[in-house]
């Protein structure tokens, strides 16, 4: 009998160290990691003239003064209903700080696009200025299965480009291809010039960040390792990759089950990643920044940051802007 001491001692100390492993899910954030504080809705849902579901998802914002020849203003922000029929909608605004103003035509790629498709929804607008083609490129969703793109030249008026990813690049066992964010490729040397992190869902009902590369932004190649699986701070699913520079080190920046948004390390090659999250941005409790927060975009301009996200439940959601402090 003499051992049943010490072998309860064990299982104390096991389950002592097990607890403490339960609570630190997350990384310590670097020092100087941003703090944003919540600044306000963009997308108000009783003035917008375009607002078919009263539920707003996925900001992309795109520097139009820098890139576009007559711009009607100096930044512009696509947005889009997560539900049927969705839409492609821009506002537009000389600052960042807003106003934010509606687009009258709203939207501007919408769910049926003759001879090209026609969807129950399109959503998830990317913009992205494409260099080679000299024009921008936004990347959407519709319907699930695939991701696709169109350009412009004044980010109004759009021609179809075609489908960026679709399931089968992914794999038998994908079942969605949707919420993809673009962006220059890191790594001169890969021989790819942008990068794609997009949610494949898969047959088990679980949501992860992956991997698509392309020389020319309409070409496409899927990497068949995941970036991002969800873990015990996150939860099941994960979306919304977003590739972020901070203090000279790169991060992969996520939305996931847990309501919160995180971000890991990752290299040039956009395949190294972090073991564990880092907390980045969770709701502020102020106004109508309370429980979810997802599809995080930080924009920084004249040593000023800014973060725009969704807010809110997922079927019910609007866009917010933060502001660093």
């Amino acid at each position: 009998m003499w051992f049943t001491p010490f072998s309860t001692a064990r299982l104390v100390v096991g389950a002592l160290v097990t607890s403490s492993l339960a609570t630190a899910q997350t990384a310590p954030p670097p020092s100087g990691w941003p703090k944003f504080a919540y600044q306000g809705v963009v997308t108000n849902k009783d003035t917008l003239k375009y607002n078919p579901t009263d539920e707003f998802i996925f900001p992309s914002v795109f520097h139009a003064g820098r890139y576009l020849g007559d711009p009607l203003a100096e930044w512009y922000i696509y947005y889009a209903p997560h539900d049927d029929p969705g839409g492609v909608s821009l506002m537009y605004a000389d600052d960042l700080d807003g106003p934010w103003t509606e687009h009258p035509d709203n939207p501007v790629i919408s769910r049926s696009w003759s001879p090209h498709y026609s969807v129950p929804h399109v959503s998830s607008p990317d913009a992205i200025w494409n260099a080679e083609a000299g024009r921008m490129f936004v990347y959407f969703h519709g319907d699930n299965t695939r991701t696709r793109w169109a350009e412009s030249d004044d980010g109004v008026r759009f021609d179809y480009g075609g489908v960026a990813v679709d399931n089968a690049m992914g794999g038998a066992s994908v079942t969605e291809t949707s919420y993809a964010r673009v962006f220059r490729h890191p790594d001169s040397a890969s021989g790819y010039k942008y990068g794609m992190f997009y949610m494949g869902n898969e047959k088990d009902n679980k949501r992860r960040i992956r991997l698509a590369e392309s020389p020319d932004g309409r070409a496409w190649t899927v990497d068949p390792d995941y970036v991002v699986v969800g873990g015990a701070e996150e939860g099941t699913n994960v979306s919304a990759g977003e590739l972020w520079e901070w203090q000279g080190k790169r991060y992969v920046l996520y939305h996931a089950s847990s309501g919160n948004v995180y971000a890991r390390t990752i290299d040039d090659s956009l395949r190294q990643v972090g073991d564990t999250p880092i907390l980045f941005h969770k709701a502020s409790g102020e106004g109508e920044d309370t429980g979810r927060v997802a599809s995080p975009v930080v924009v920084t301009r004249n040593s000023e940051t800014w973060l725009f996200y969704e807010s809110g439940d997922r079927l019910g959601g609007t866009i917010a802007q933060a502001k660093r402090v």
